[in-house]
């Protein structure tokens, strides 16, 4: 019963992914819903049966709420993809900016109210939000409402493993296009930003300026994005970088811990002041809410605002608070409220870490009770905030920082008085300047030791531990030992046990089956990335750098992909097209072996490329009149196939697209179809991954598995 309210919330979320891996439609939902419901009133003497249906139930709510929810997004006007349109819309947000040729840029996130065509008068009502690119300058404040004149387009996501999931994003957010102001149109103004969240964007903006009239630019923006998060295309790369070795990226959101050193500066300044219980709750509750409504209220921001108040709430009633129920009730109110925030990074670990804390802490303090109280609570929570997100620290980052418990317990702590010396700068500079001034003055000098403290303890050797994504088999392992350990004591010999033997198996079997080559052909954009990984663990990449695409594509597509693969480290690399910008981007993301810049386009024959025998070939642009037989066969570019003819007796096709009017690529895979040859294109399917064992080709697109043998392929 301890842990009831948790297994409700993984019911409802594992009913929320089912949803989204198999589209049901929302009424199979609310049946099975409505059919626990009756049953558990039934069943309600008979406990055990009564939570089981209670888990059915909440299972059933999230694949109903999930199915509702795609079954708004879907009924979004996506049919204006491709079209010019007008558009009256509100500003929702700011996301980033970036430098283009035509100088500074920003994207927002727009909510799209009206729309008309050019030839067509009439207005027509907007729903959903748009991704629109402005110029940087003038800055468009929350709420100001715009008229543009618009190119909208789809919008594209790259299929490659380890990437952050952009795609359930936008749909949490119901954003289903993007576009781009028409050249020579102006951007009128509408109406100005007004209401609360328009004010508090000015309130952050000023706090920011203020804090600048005391501390230089970089500290300013650094102690802004401390206390309410954001701010982050202000913030020096380096910075980003020294903060994520050493596991501290967190705290430059806000966070639970956040929410806590607020709600106990309250606490103690309501009791100095000898206020009630209720009134010290609703004190707490009103500047918790401004509070996170200033951090623009975020997933980890409310998850955090919603346990502070249950926590807060407890002590008004003198009740005792469970952490595990509260834990659970907020997830599964934002869950309700938002089913696509499940797959949202920041929530995933915002509630991994917190239920690490709230289940595992008191046993691991344990471990430390020979240590003085203070350094026990920061080591035990430092080691259990990670414990359960260990498997999916190495699925996203494809690395462990070694340091983070010397920096949470050296930097941290720092940091931590830096914010509520921050806050109380902030309050007193509201009202009186210079006494706000004052404090900035006092936090300067703690802010400078604990960003040069990052700095140090992430420039030390070995600070990341690389590995790479783990295998499924290797993260149930893993949590079958947590489980043992924590959860289920009676159980820990047999589910050690169930552990090793899972593990070690898996390891063999993989081992046994480990093919001699492994081939990745990535989904880039207008880019080209292909990398082979042979059995010494040796591994070459081909990149061919496009002029059109986005000078960090390596960095946003390519380098996530090879660290998920566990690759970190590239004997030899050959790059063409516009090599310079992607020749200084890999030698900063990789340790290389060989660098060659390639001026000449790669012909499949006579390159060499491989050099061991596989019937794999790759060409560029230059393709041959007469291609092998038997092979498989990645074409890069289809500008010159109509000078040769199609491969016929190719084991299997792998076709990139230059853009949506391809004719090329499209005729390719029609008369692939006709030759019942499997075609995939990673633009179109996803990463294409490759392993050759035995003279057998395996390969894998678009969670299509192939294998190819000697003249035969089955799927």
């Amino acid at each position: 019963m301890t842990y009831i309210s948790i297994f409700a919330a993984l019911a409802f979320a594992c009913g929320i992914i089912a949803a989204d891996i198999v589209p049901v439609p929302a009424a199979a939902g609310l049946a099975g819903a409505g059919f626990c419901l009756p049953a558990m009133w039934a069943l309600r003497h008979r406990m055990r049966w009564a939570l089981i249906l209670l888990l059915c139930l909440m299972f059933s709510l999230g694949l109903f709420r999930l199915a509702w929810e795609s079954r708004q997004y879907e009924a979004l006007p996506a049919y204006l993809a491709g079209m010019e349109v007008y558009v009256e819309g509100t500003v929702k947000e700011k996301k980033h900016s970036y430098e283009t040729e035509q100088g500074t840029m920003s994207r927002y996130v727009i909510d799209m109210d009206y729309f008309a065509f050019p030839d067509d008068p009439a207005w027509h009502r907007g729903k959903g939000s748009i991704y629109v690119t402005l110029p940087a300058s003038p800055v468009h404040p929350p709420s100001e409402r715009l008229g543009l004149r618009l190119n909208l387009k789809e919008l594209t996501y790259y299929g490659n493993p380890g990437l952050y999931d952009a795609r359930h994003r936008d749909r949490e957010q119901s954003i289903f296009l993007k576009g781009y102001t028409v050249p020579d149109t102006k951007i009128e103004t509408l109406e100005p930003g007004r209401g609360i969240l328009c004010q508090l964007w000015r309130l952050r903006q000023y706090l920011t300026h203020m804090y600048q009239t005391v501390l230089d630019r970089d500290n300013a923006y650094i102690l802004s994005s401390l206390l309410f998060g954001g701010h982050y295309d202000d913030l020096p790369p380096s910075l980003l970088e020294s903060f994520s070795v050493t596991g501290l990226i967190h705290i430059l959101s806000v966070s639970g811990s956040h929410i806590s050193l607020l709600l106990a500066a309250v606490q103690i300044l309501g009791r100095l002041a000898s206020l009630r219980e209720k009134p010290l709750f609703i004190l707490s509750a009103v500047v918790v809410i401004v509070y996170g409504a200033l951090a623009e209220g975020t997933a980890p921001v409310i998850r955090s605002s919603l346990m502070g108040l249950i926590s807060a709430y407890s002590l008004t009633v003198r009740r005792q608070y469970t952490a595990c129920h509260a834990l659970a009730l907020a997830i599964i109110a934002m869950l309700l409220y938002s089913p696509y925030l499940l797959f949202d990074l920041s929530f995933q670990l915002s509630c991994g870490a917190s239920a690490g804390i709230v289940l595992l802490q008191r046993p691991v303090e344990r471990w430390f009770s020979f240590l003085p109280s203070f350094l026990r609570s920061g080591i035990s929570v430092c080691i259990c905030a990670q414990l359960l997100l260990i498997p999916f620290l190495l699925h996203y980052f494809s690395a462990l920082p070694v340091y983070s418990l010397l920096a949470n317990l050296l930097v941290a702590p720092v940091l931590d008085f830096v914010i509520l010396l921050g806050l109380a700068a902030s309050v007193l500079g509201m009202a009186v300047l210079p006494l706000g001034q004052v404090l900035l003055y006092v936090l300067q000098p703690l802010l400078s030791l604990a960003v040069k403290g990052n700095y140090f303890i992430s420039s030390l050797p070995y600070s990341r531990f690389w590995q790479g994504a783990w295998p499924v088999y290797t993260s149930a392992a893993y949590y079958l030992v947590l489980t043992g350990l924590f959860f289920l004591p009676p159980y820990r010999k047999v589910l050690l046990r169930m552990a090793g033997i899972l593990f070690l198996v898996s390891t063999l079997y993989a081992v046994y089956t480990r093919p001699e080559i492994m081939i990745y052909s990535y989904d880039m954009g207008n880019d080209r990335a292909t990398c082979i990984v042979y059995d010494d663990t040796s591994a070459c990449l081909w990149y061919n750098k496009s002029q059109w695409s986005h000078e960090g594509q390596i960095a946003c597509a390519l380098t996530p992909a090879l660290r998920h693969c566990g690759i970190f480290h590239l004997d030899r690399v050959w790059v063409s097209g516009d090599a310079g910008p992607a020749e200084a981007q890999l030698r900063q993301d990789f340790t290389i072996g060989d660098l060659q810049v390639v001026t000449e386009p790669v012909d499949g024959d006579a390159a060499g490329l491989i050099q061991t025998g596989v019937p794999y070939y790759l060409y560029e642009t230059s393709l041959p009149r007469q291609f092998p037989s038997g092979s498989v066969l990645e074409v890069q570019s289809l500008r010159q196939a109509g000078r040769t003819a199609f491969p016929r007796d190719a084991d299997f096709l792998i076709l990139h697209r230059s853009g949506p009017r391809d004719v090329q690529w499209k005729r390719w895979c029609e008369t692939a179809a006709l030759y019942d040859i499997p075609c995939v294109t990673p633009e179109e399917d996803g990463a294409v991954i490759l392993s050759w064992r035995r003279g057998c080709w395996t390969v894998r697109s678009g969670g299509e598995w192939f294998e190819t043998g000697k003249n035969h392929i089955w799927q």
